[in-house]
Formats: C-alpha cells, sequence, structure tokens
C-alpha cells in the first residue's frame, strides 16, 4: 500500500505501520515530492519506523517524484540525483529496497522531451551507481502519455538501455490500450508495479479497484508468464480530474487489497 503520509491524509508512521499489519499487507510507500524523505513528514524517526516495519514484517519501498524543467531541476534549483543521495538516511534506516524516480515536467518545456529525457541519462546512471553501492535497487516510474516526459514505452525503453542498471515500475493506470503490449515487453526489467483503477480510455484516474474499468486479470497473467515476480503497490486516491483525492481511505485499501488478492487467485 501507500502510505498516506500527505498533508490533508496524514498520520504517524507508527500507526500507518499498524494499520498496513492488521489488514495484511506486505509492502508499504513512502513517498516524497521535490525534496528527500525527512522524519518530520513520518511523525517518527526512521529507526523507530524500520523497527515497526520489521515487527510488522513489511517491506519498505520510495518513490521519488521529481517535477523539473528544461534543466532537468526543480524550481529549487534541485536535481533528481542530489534528491536521492538527500534520501539516502531513510533509504538506509528503514530500509527501502526498492527505490523510484517518478520524473515530471514542473512546465511546458520550452526544449524537446527527447533532449531532456538524454540530458538525464547520465544522472540515471550515476543513480544505478549510487543503488548499487548502497544496496537498493533504483527504478524510473512512467507517466500518462499527455504528460510527455517519458510517457511511452519506447522512450522507456531508451532509458533503460541507456542506463543498464536500472529498473522499471509499470503504472497500470498511467497505461493506455495502445501501450499495454509495450509495456509488457519492459517486464524482465520491472522490479515493482503501481496499481489502482481508471476508466479506460481515460488514465490516471487513481481508483480503488473495481471502480474503473482495467482488466486486472489479464494483466497479471502476461506478468506471471513473463515471470514478473515483484510487489504491487496499491496506489489508490483519486486525481482531480477523477473528482478529486480522498479515496484512500482504510476501508477502500482493505477493498481493493481484497479484489487484488481474488484476482491473484485466479
Amino acid at each position: 500500500m501507500n502510505g498516506r503520509f500527505f498533508p490533508s491524509n496524514w498520520r504517524p508512521a507508527r500507526q500507518e505501520i499498524a494499520f498496513a499489519q492488521a489488514a495484511g499487507f506486505q509492502a508499504m510507500q513512502f513517498a516524497v515530492r521535490d525534496e528527500e524523505l525527512r522524519e518530520d513528514k513520518l511523525g517518527d524517526p526512521f529507526a523507530v519506523a524500520a523497527e515497526l516495519l520489521a515487527e510488522a514484517k513489511l517491506h519498505a519501498v520510495l518513490e521519488i517524484l521529481v517535477r523539473i524543467d528544461e534543466t532537468g531541476r526543480t524550481l529549487a534549483g534541485l536535481t533528481p540525483l542530489a534528491i536521492l543521495e538527500a534520501s539516502l538516511p531513510a533509504i538506509t534506516v528503514l530500509p527501502c529496497q526498492r527505490v523510484h524516480w517518478h520524473l515530471a515536467a514542473s512546465r511546458p518545456l520550452d526544449t524537446t522531451v527527447a533532449a531532456l529525457e538524454e540530458l538525464l541519462y547520465p544522472q540515471l546512471n550515476a543513480g544505478v551507481a549510487l543503488a548499487r553501492q548502497h544496496g537498493f535497487h533504483l527504478g524510473l516510474e512512467h507517466n500518462e502519455p499527455d504528460l510527455l516526459l517519458f510517457g511511452t514505452p519506447a522512450q522507456c525503453a531508451a532509458a533503460l538501455a541507456a542506463a543498464p542498471g536500472l529498473h522499471f515500475v509499470w503504472d497500470l493506470n498511467h497505461t493506455t490500450a495502445a501501450h499495454w503490449a509495450g509495456f509488457l515487453d519492459l517486464a524482465p526489467r520491472m522490479s515493482m508495479l503501481h496499481v489502482s483503477d481508471t476508466a479506460l480510455p481515460e488514465v490516471n484516474y487513481h481508483l480503488p479497484l473495481g471502480q474503473g474499468s482495467i482488466d486486472f486479470a489479464t494483466y497479471f497473467t502476461e506478468l506471471r508468464q513473463r515471470g514478473f515476480t515483484g510487489p504491487a503497490i496499491l496506489e489508490i486516491g483519486g486525481q482531480p480530474k477523477s473528482g478529486g483525492f480522498g479515496r484512500d481511505t482504510d476501508a477502500a485499501l482493505i477493498d481493493s487489497k481484497q479484489r487484488l488478492a481474488v484476482i491473484l487467485d485466479q
């Protein structure tokens, strides 16, 4: 499950971990936006959260959303690599076995998308080297096509080719019908899935399972046949275009998890 450490939906890490354990989850995603993960965002020291995660037998993963301009920097002037480096205390203490960048444009780009993606390739390789040094897997999450940056299977395949040790995070609710097969071809490089529903052909709604139209059974059958065995993170909650946030309630997470279990048992 995606940990709910947002200003509009927040509770201390100890309570979120207790809920995840009671509901039978196996992993918790921590997430940050344009900055490193800090203890004050969790309400507990990293060491305390790490102990509780271990007791609950929960694996920690980290998403680093970085909104960048045409120079590859945030509005505060930070690079994705700088934010990854600043997040190392959290990554190593929790510990986070899988970390990924979710890179998106912070404003309309003055340069071509391809040029910006190529500008980021050295950082992807530097991030992979950092991950190897500190014992975690580094991945790259794609965007929905309208967001342009790393929005298609071809763009993501090019990034993976440019950074051989980089992994791929597939968000099913970002994926159009036209891109489904292309992303499946990246299964050998996948480290993790993001799972939520959407009202296809619209994407990126982040609905609880059953409130959209994704054929999850087909997705998971194909992934199993291609050997994928990584975690699937429920990332429900809703985007403004689907009616807004606030759908990641305890009841919705439990219901979506149960639906996911039924699908996986088919």
